[in-house]
């Protein structure tokens, strides 16, 4: 619930990405000034990087070698007045995209959520100052922290330089809907996180679960990165082109990242879909991430079909996606998962997160390695998840209403059959799935939150690119062309 409603926060005021969300309570009491972060790039060139704490606080000046406090000379400003307030008419077949969504086959119902961290502050440390203080001095690289961060060369030492800070209490209040199926349409299920200041020590209780943040309360956070040389000398990155990292690093994983990750050293703007193009350009891309989907059809059908719909479920809840693709995440690194997470999930999120993760290799009960049902369904299971993970919650519950309604082969078919100028015939056979009005509603409204634009007329089926699509396009069709390989030729 935090999580969701930091990030809810920066998706609003720092579209550029500068800031990073702090994820968990426990975080936001370890992210001080100078503290050390160490960022782990990602497999795959859509994915974020993760920023991870220490699990003991730990300062710049712990990890120098002369046992020398650093005092950094601190800039204070109020930041912003953060609040939010979003509400739709949801009208027919689909519901709107403000954390629940709704469906009904008639009627109208608004929905309304609002969110306010109140007045924030903004500390930042003074770089210049700071470089000053620090010129001469090194890394202590046999520090318990620095060594575990130079055995992986995607392991990056940061510094955390500014951060975002509440000075009032807040409360957070999360509030379960599920829709029901209606005249044989299905219903959508969902979660609405409500952000407001406790004035006066009054607030209105009529949620299902309620969490008090107290003040100061740190949400968001700033680092710079330091490249890091041999002997322990260093140097802050302080352009965007100029990347932290050791200068000599070593590769301790399941996996070549050069041979998994084909994106990661090319130049992302080709991988940045193109603008008011034809769904028909994903095409090439899509071969490239398509393909390790394919062992999923030698997978025995029983078998196939419990991971389906194992995977189905979960599209319901974001945080068991998110909790998914982390733990897999650390498979593929050679890590075993943390199973403590596991915890915060009910027995059913539980059994689904059981059956997904001894396909990927790894047996939950007993915490073991185990060898997968077939050798690269792990690579697959990765690659799905990753796509997933990085879909809005409103995304992966339209997902799991096309799986339900088993739009998925004509979803997956529209790169191929669309022509170049985005337009396919109504009358196709494979199109025959979402030509109903209501089930077209449901991808027309898919489609819209990947960044696609998707309209029907009397002749044809036209779809295509909007503005500045960034990786939505690609990323909802790498999830779409999973989950159909995995229900494709199962007798439900």
């Amino acid at each position: 619930m935090f999580a969701k409603a930091t990030k809810n926060f920066l998706k609003y005021i720092d579209a550029g990405g500068e800031l990073i969300p702090v994820s968990s309570l426990n975080d936001s009491d370890k992210a001080q000034l100078l503290s050390v972060v160490s960022k782990k790039r990602r497999f795959w060139f859509w994915q974020k990087p993760k920023y991870h704490f220490p699990s003991l606080t730990c300062m710049l000046s712990d990890v120098l070698v002369e046992n020398k406090a650093v005092k950094p000379v601190v800039v204070e400003s109020e930041f912003v007045r953060y609040e939010e307030t979003c509400g739709d008419v949801i009208r027919g077949n689909i519901g709107a995209d403000v954390g629940a969504l709704h469906m009904s086959v008639a009627g109208v119902e608004c929905i309304e959520s609002q969110s306010s961290f109140g007045t924030l502050r903004k500390q930042e440390v003074d770089l210049q100052h700071l470089m000053k203080d620090v010129q001469e001095r090194r890394i202590e690289m046999q520090h318990p922290f620095i060594s575990q961060l130079h055995e992986n060369r995607n392991d990056v030492l940061c510094v955390l330089k500014e951060k975002i800070v509440t000075t009032q209490t807040c409360v957070m209040t999360e509030h379960t809907q599920a829709g029901e199926a209606v005249g044989g349409h299905i219903g959508i299920k969902g979660k609405v996180v409500k952000v407001s200041v406790n004035e006066n020590g009054k607030f209105m209780k009529d949620e299902n679960t309620l969490l008090e943040i107290p003040a100061p309360t740190v949400i968001a956070f700033g680092v710079v990165e330091l490249y890091v040389k041999q002997d322990g000398r260093f140097e802050f990155c302080l352009l965007s082109e100029k990347q932290g990292g050791f200068e000599k690093e070593n590769v301790l994983s399941k996996y070549d990242y050069d041979d998994i990750d084909s994106g990661k050293d090319l130049d992302l703007k080709r991988k940045v879909v193109q603008s008011n193009v034809s769904l028909t350009f994903l095409k090439q891309d899509l071969l490239e991430f398509a393909e390790p989907f394919l062992v999923l059809d030698e997978i025995p059908e029983a078998q196939r079909l419990d991971l389906y719909k194992a995977m189905c479920e979960i599209l319901y809840d974001v945080q068991t996606v998110a909790l998914l693709q982390s733990m897999v995440d650390e498979i593929c690194s050679g890590y075993k998962p943390s199973l403590t997470a596991l915890d915060e999930l009910k027995s059913s999120q539980r059994k689904q997160a059981q059956i997904i993760l001894h396909f990927a290799g790894y047996n939950i009960q007993n915490g073991n390695f185990i060898e997968p049902a077939k050798k690269d369904v792990l690579a697959a299971l990765h690659i799905l998840l990753s796509s997933l993970n990085e879909l809005s919650e409103s995304t992966l519950a339209i997902l799991g209403a096309c799986c339900d309604l088993q739009l998925l082969p004509a979803l997956n078919a529209l790169p191929n059959i669309t022509s170049d100028k985005g337009l396919c015939p109504r009358t196709d056979p494979l199109l025959l799935d979402i030509i109903d009005q209501g089930k077209f509603h449901i991808a027309q409204r898919l489609f819209a939150l990947s960044n696609l634009n998707l309209e029907i007329n009397e002749q044809n089926v036209h779809v295509s690119t909007t503005n500045q699509p960034g990786f939505l396009p690609l990323i909802l069709y790498i999830a779409v062309s999973g989950l159909n390989a995995l229900w494709r030729n199962l007798k439900l």
